[in-house]
């Protein structure tokens, strides 16, 4: 190991978008930043994800009686949910009884509430960072439109649908062929579609991603490419150890997505953090157009329009983010499409997976580990990172400077489950 130069202010470890925004945010209150991850900026799960901007992401996944239709969706080869085996006693078993848990009527309107308070910016700042960063073009206002099976009416007194009108989500209905005169593509087996907004999308987060950790580096940010192995505090610094170098810091952010809990593990804190691990795949030439981001309501996956292609993302695989990929579970994706499309051209799709750091409750951690006071977790957004990047990074700069943040962050406290 190299001997440890004159400390940084903050190292950020982590270059997905939510590390990057906590990079840019910290420099932006004059701090000199170094940003380290073991992958190219935006290279791990900002760069597959459904690109949606959910300024009403405030449903969490665990509603009221989730758990009793986990095993249909455990038994349908289609179906939207795997477990595996590695780790299922140690790790994905506690944290689905902490996910029971957290899934109460009363429990669940707090924790939408806390949602609210991260999300509904999202396409406000994400403007103004693609703005400052010269790709403007990449983000957009957009609607989300859920298309459903099932005949009308939709149950819009379920709990999901009330959650999002008590935060001021615009709400539509379309029976028949209203939905086709929306969305010409869409197959007649939806005899029903919701559409809900405001909401946003950007049509490419790892573009979006790498333009944040350039605008980083024009700022004067460093970025390492550097595997982080471990955190020691010595007193008022903490030495961040990768498997290359040795980095002498005042503050550190963990912003390492599925990978955090193993880096504050050695210093006591334990985290509920497992890997919800989704797939996607991007068809080069679909041969279709849509004008409104999909959510197919039966399958649970959203289906995209983006600069490489027409994308379906989605399943929610438990388990290990190093775990080897299940590709079936992306060819299942392809399926999906083609009923959900019927005029898709598939023959040319790409697929990846990506680990998305989940906790129980659907909330991420944000704020300092326990007896750690300059060590900050900026983890745990499952599905909603992209969404929740920008808020999260102001947060995170504020905690930096001892400055109290604007909304109440006691929702997101990393000990909450200690």
């Amino acid at each position: 190991m190299s001997e440890p130069v004159e400390p940084n202010d903050v190292i950020v470890i982590g270059a997905g978008i939510v590390g990057v925004c906590c990079a840019l945010e910290a420099q932006r209150n004059g701090q000199s930043v170094t940003l380290i991850d073991r992958l190219p900026p935006g290279e791990g799960c900002s760069f597959g994800n459904a690109g949606v901007l959910g300024a009403q992401g405030v449903v969490p996944i665990g509603l009221p009686g989730v758990i009793k239709d986990a095993p249909k969706m455990l038994l349908d080869p289609l179906g939207p949910l795997v477990i595996r085996r590695r780790g299922f006693f140690r790790h994905t078993l506690p944290w689905l009884w902490r996910f029971h848990k957290a899934s109460k009527p009363d429990t669940v309107r707090r924790i939408s509430k806390a949602m609210r308070s991260l999300h509904t910016t999202t396409v406000e700042l994400h403007k103004k960072l693609a703005a400052e960063a010269g790709v403007s073009d990449l983000i957009n206002d957009h609607s989300y439109l859920v298309v459903m099976r099932t005949p009308p009416p939709p149950d819009l007194d379920a709990m999901a649908w009330k959650l999002r009108r008590k935060a001021g989500a615009r709400i539509e209905v379309f029976e028949g062929d209203a939905i086709r005169e929306l969305e010409p593509a869409v197959s007649p087996l939806y005899k029903t579609a919701v559409r809900y907004g405001p909401m946003g999308t950007t049509t490419n987060p790892f573009r979006l991603t790498q333009s944040y950790a350039a605008l980083f580096r024009q700022r004067g940010g460093t970025v390492l490419q550097e595997e982080v192995t471990a955190l020691k505090p010595q007193g008022a610094t903490t030495i961040v150890e990768t498997r290359t170098a040795s980095h002498e810091t005042k503050t550190v952010v963990v912003a390492a997505g599925a990978w955090s809990a193993r880096l504050v593990a050695p210093l006591g804190h334990r985290l509920p953090l497992i890997a919800e691990r989704g797939y996607h795949i991007t068809f080069a030439n679909p041969g279709v157009r849509l004008s409104h981001s999909l959510h197919e309501a039966s399958r649970h996956v959203a289906i995209t329009p983006m600069e490489p292609g027409l994308r379906i993302a989605g399943t929610d695989e438990l388990g290990d983010p190093d775990d080897t990929p299940q590709w079936q579970r992306a060819d299942t994706l392809k399926k999906v499409i083609e009923e959900a499309l019927p005029g898709i051209n598939t023959s040319e799709g790409t697929r990846w997976m990506g680990p998305r750091p989940g906790m129980p409750d659907s909330l991420p951690a944000i704020g300092p580990v326990k007896g750690h006071p300059n060590i900050f977790l900026a983890c745990g957004h499952g599905h909603l990172g992209l969404t929740a990047g920008p808020e999260t990074g102001r947060i995170v700069a504020g905690l930096i400077r001892g400055q109290a943040p604007n909304i109440d962050i006691s929702p997101y406290a990393p000990t909450r489950f200690m």
